[in-house]
């Protein structure tokens, strides 16, 4: 489980250096229940350091439609960490693919009624044989992680497999 409150979802590591032998992927799937904010807070992963890895990533959306069987959809946001030119405020929906090469991201934001599931792919220079993942949060809205403890996780995880 990763976040509290509204901020809650589930990861599931699969290519991370403990669950799968490869030279530069990361990979990892997260669920976010309807109504919930995922990759939050924003953060980026875009300058090789000893606290930051350069990573390119991917998302790749499934979106649970309603009951009544409304499509669902989530938001996506993506904006500039430095000089660089990036301004994504997204609708995805079941199917869409978002490549991140660089910036701040997040939230993704599960519509309410729609369960979220993303599949993370991430690849970059500096991840090397320890393929680590470290990242640096948005300074404005790195503060939501010290309210974490105070909060429960959200009920509906963990997801059944």
């Amino acid at each position: 489980m990763r976040g509290a409150g509204v901020c809650s979802r589930e990861v599931r590591n699969h290519g991370t250096p403990a669950h799968l032998h490869a030279d530069r992927l990361i990979v990892c799937e997260v669920l976010t229940p309807g109504g919930e904010w995922s990759s939050y807070p924003p953060h980026k992963h875009d300058a090789e350091g000893p606290d930051e890895s350069e990573l390119e990533e991917i998302y790749h959306y499934e979106i649970a439609a309603s009951p009544t069987g409304t499509p669902g959809f989530a938001l996506q946001r993506v904006y500039a960490s430095d000089a660089r030119d990036i301004d994504l405020a997204r609708e995805v929906r079941d199917g869409d693919t978002v490549l991140i090469p660089y910036g701040y991201h997040g939230p993704t934001v599960a519509a309410p009624g729609h369960d979220l599931y993303y599949l993370n792919v991430m690849a970059g220079p500096g991840t090397g044989p320890a393929r680590r993942w470290l990242i640096t949060d948005d300074p404005a809205h790195a503060w939501i992680r010290q309210t974490w403890p105070e909060l429960e996780v959200d009920p509906r995880l963990p997801f059944r497999r």
